[in-house]
């Protein structure tokens, strides 16, 4: 809601310039009064000035009171675009200005931005569906009509980049993925002149070395010996476990510490290291980019780093001319630098990343077996196409976008002499499962979605009896991995069946009422992956950095709120796992703040995104 004591809609200024903050006082204008900037009281200060947005300066009357406001008459887009543009054009705003024709220009544009906003919202609300008291008469209904086919995606806006994206009609809630509605005309305007001032955006893949650069000149960002050690075991413990891309970890170890011993050798003798193989490289600086995210160095330190350690992986897959000369290590760092992209909130970036390594895996062969190989070797391959596949199909299945390896699946390659399926190979049976239902949709198959929808969740739920013993079963777990590992399993399988679930009740009640019992049901499996998140937040608050877990739990979440909406009496119920899932957020939001060079408030990793839409969704009151 605005700030009434501002002459402009504090509330779009604040998701603009990508902070919250309570109004303390009005003895300073809001952009200073937002970056926790000195301001020195004059209209436009020197802060705002310095930053180029002085017509944003503005400090509230002292004799104003809470709640009164002139109320303008209505306008119409001409004159909200024309306002705009003669605030746009005249940035620096001379001091002379008659004040109170600036003030009524923006509180024409704040009502007529409002009452668009509230139609856009009344416009899309969908009615909650009836839920029936009676089965009776539901079997017929269900014979006798056909299903309508998927209905369109939309476009919405991201808020990190400012990028306009395509979501299918069944992604997960656009929140979530931190993407909006695309702004009305008044709104738009008003980012366009905002967005580069106050929102850091970087290029994932940045080249900081410039086009002479070498392996050699790479290799400078690296960190100390003792750092690098450190981030490698923090990637074996936090990293490795719960998505285990680094297929040639033995080997991969072994160069490391050889490269190290090397690299200090020549030290001592005054000389240069022998430049090291670019791929292996690359494949060195993902791994220590995903070690950093998860190591206990300061926030501000983990999130440069990591950034730092991305753009130096991908300059060394430019070196080693990777679109012509693919190999494993490179195939192995896009891996690892997807996930990296994830944990910082680029996950549009990361899906469209996976899609070209999926591309160069598919370049060498990896998605078939080949009898030229030895046993070792193709399990080695195996193992990594279907890491590929492990995060194309989540992400794939997040956005609702047709993942890129829907040909080429071969059997999941199992370990041998394992009492049930191991962490990864569930994981594996959970995509086997997703994308045997996109390719059925595919095919032009004329199963409902209803039952295909409620046929891939069976399949899902008949994972369990499967899997190792201590994965379903706490008590047989003897190790802190062990219980890891099974609350992770829980996170995803959880998270899979309840986006199942939920197609199977919108393609039910697109002609069909909803019964009561589907609803409990649809509650229930939403619980179980919040569940497993908060134990697994007790255990280990590191692993839960990662994208997919806070992701899968707060997407559960919304689900929830949205069975509340049809059926009340659930609401009582969600209301207390809801309310310990805030607390865990807010804790790890606050902790994971920093601000940069331009007093710009950051967040690092999946929290802050993830607790917004849980207040937008539920209606919490910012503290």
């Amino acid at each position: 809601m605005a700030d009434n004591s501002y002459p402009y809609d504090t509330g779009i200024i604040r998701e603009l310039l990508k902070n919250k903050r309570k109004v303390r006082g009005i003895r300073s204008c809001f952009p200073c009064r937002h970056r926790k900037v000195r301001c020195d009281g004059q209209v436009p200060c020197s802060s705002c000035v310095k930053r180029s947005h002085p017509e944003l300066c503005r400090i509230p009357n002292a004799g104003s009171e809470e709640g009164t406001q002139q109320q303008p008459s209505p306008s119409s887009r001409f004159d909200i675009e024309a306002s705009l543009n003669r605030i746009l054009e005249n940035p620096q705003v001379q001091s002379s200005t008659d004040n109170n024709i600036l003030i009524s220009r923006l509180e024409k544009i704040e009502e007529q931005i409002s009452s668009l906003k509230a139609d856009l919202r009344t416009a899309s609300a969908p009615a909650p569906p009836r839920v029936r008291e009676s089965s009776e008469g539901q079997q017929s209904s269900i014979t006798s009509t056909r299903l309508a086919s998927k209905s369109p995606g939309h476009h919405y806006v991201e808020d990190a980049t400012g990028a306009t994206i395509y979501l299918g009609s069944r992604s997960d809630a656009p929140l979530v993925l931190g993407c909006r509605q695309p702004a009305t005309t008044g709104d738009a305007m008003l980012q366009s002149a905002m967005m580069d001032q106050f929102v850091p955006r970087a290029y994932p893949f940045t080249n900081l070395w410039g086009m002479d650069a070498t392996a050699r000149n790479v290799c400078e960002t690296l960190p100390d010996d003792s750092d690098i050690i450190r981030y490698w075991q923090t990637y074996q413990s936090a990293v490795y476990p719960f998505y285990p891309a680094l297929v040639t970890a033995d080997q991969f170890s072994r160069s490391l510490f050889a490269f190290l011993d090397q690299r200090a050798s020549a030290r001592e003798m005054n000389r240069h290291v022998e430049e090291p193989n670019s791929s292996w490289l690359a494949l060195l600086f993902a791994v220590l980019a995903c070690g950093v995210q998860f190591s206990d160095d300061p926030i501000k330190e983990r999130d440069l780093r990591s950034r730092v350690f991305v753009c130096s992986s991908f300059q060394c897959l430019r070196l080693s001319n990777f679109f012509n000369n693919t190999n494993l290590d490179q195939v192995q760092a896009m891996a690892l630098i997807g996930h990296c992209l994830r944990n910082n909130l680029d996950t549009n970036s990361a899906w469209i990343l996976m899609g070209a390594t999926i591309r160069l895996a598919q370049s060498i062969g990896l998605h078939e077996s080949s009898l030229s190989l030895s046993a070792s070797e193709q399990h080695q391959r195996n193992r990594l196409w279907w890491m590929l596949i492990w995060q194309d199909t989540f992400l794939s299945l997040t956005y609702d976008r047709p993942p890129s390896a829907i040909t080429g699946i071969f059997p999941i390659p199992l370990t041998p002499y394992t009492e049930g399926l191991t962490f990864q190979e569930s994981v594996f049976t959970i995509c086997k499962i997703i994308l045997n239902r996109t390719q059925l949709e595919n095919s032009g198959d004329s199963h409902p979605p209803m039952e295909s929808a409620l046929d891939s969740r069976r399949e899902l739920e008949a994972i369990w009896p499967t899997v190792a013993p201590f994965l379903r079963d706490k008590s047989r777990c003897t190790t802190l991995q062990q219980h890891l590992e099974r609350l992770a399993l829980g996170i995803h399988l959880g998270y899979a069946i309840c986006r199942f679930t939920w197609m199977y009740m919108d393609s039910v009640r697109q002609q069909l009422t909803v019964l009561p019992d589907t609803i409990e049901d649809a509650v229930q499996q939403a619980i179980r992956p919040i569940e497993g998140f908060l134990d697994l937040h007790r255990f280990s608050s590191t692993v839960c950095r990662s994208w997919a877990f806070v992701h899968n739990a707060v997407s559960c979440a919304i689900t929830l709120k949205s069975a509340e909406q049809m059926l009340p009496e659930e609401t009582n119920r969600s209301e207390i796992i809801i309310q310990r899932l805030i607390v865990v957020l807010e804790k790890e939001e606050r902790e994971s703040e920093w601000v940069d060079t331009d007093t710009n408030v950051r967040h690092f990793g999946p929290y802050s995104r993830a607790l917004k839409a849980l207040r937008e969704i539920y209606h919490d009151t910012e503290t």
